[in-house]
């Protein structure tokens, strides 16, 4: 997951791509590698399919509790990006309602991701 982070850090979209199918494919259906699959696909204009991943992400890691809490670094990610691609798909209902999840609990914790 470091590799396709620095690889993706430093522009190399395809490297990092190569690496994710890699682990897809060797059975890897974690949670870091499916929100690998997440970026990956909005970085490349896959709007589509980033929202896929983070469907199947929110089945395999879900974001919402009960009560009052706050979202690390990475789950505000999570809900920012869905509203990127929700936008860019011009779905305002649902980018609408990614949006007010995403400022519901704006604050995030201190125990980073």
């Amino acid at each position: 997951m470091l590799s396709i982070y620095v690889q993706l850090q430093n522009g190399y979209v395809e490297r990092a791509s190569l690496l994710c199918d890699a682990l897809r494919r060797l059975g890897d259906n974690s949670a870091d590698a499916t929100l690998a699959s997440a970026v990956i696909a909005f970085i490349n204009g896959h709007f589509r399919d980033s929202v896929a991943h983070l469907d199947r992400l929110d089945r395999i890691d879900p974001l919402e509790r009960f009560g009052n809490y706050r979202l690390t670094d990475r789950q505000r990610m999570r809900r920012y990006l869905r509203l990127r691609c929700l936008y860019e798909l011009e779905e305002k209902a649902r980018a609408q309602d990614a949006l007010e999840s995403y400022l519901r609990h704006g604050e995030t914790n201190d125990e980073g991701l």
